[in-house]
């Protein structure tokens, strides 16, 4: 669909591949993995892109701000 993109979330738990709407919040792809990983509250996460594996992205922004397309693969990393 127009408005939705396929994504693979990557952490060193497994990757998970998910549907996600382009307006969504990144702080909300994190707290979808969180829970979908069943990672822990205190954990201090980040998403970032593969491609751009050291330039996080702003939690506030939504994932078309990066251009995401369907099958990127993001990776989720504790900081």
């Amino acid at each position: 669909m127009a408005n939705q993109v396929i994504v693979n979330v990557k952490t060193s738990k497994g990757i998970w591949e998910t549907t996600f709407q382009k307006s969504t919040r990144i702080k909300d792809v994190i707290l979808g993995s969180r829970m979908y990983f069943r990672l822990p509250k205190e954990a201090n996460l980040v998403l970032c892109g593969q491609k751009l594996p050291h330039v996080d992205f702003d939690p506030d922004r939504a994932l078309v701000n990066y251009n995401v397309i369907d099958g990127d693969i993001l990776i989720l990393k504790e900081v």
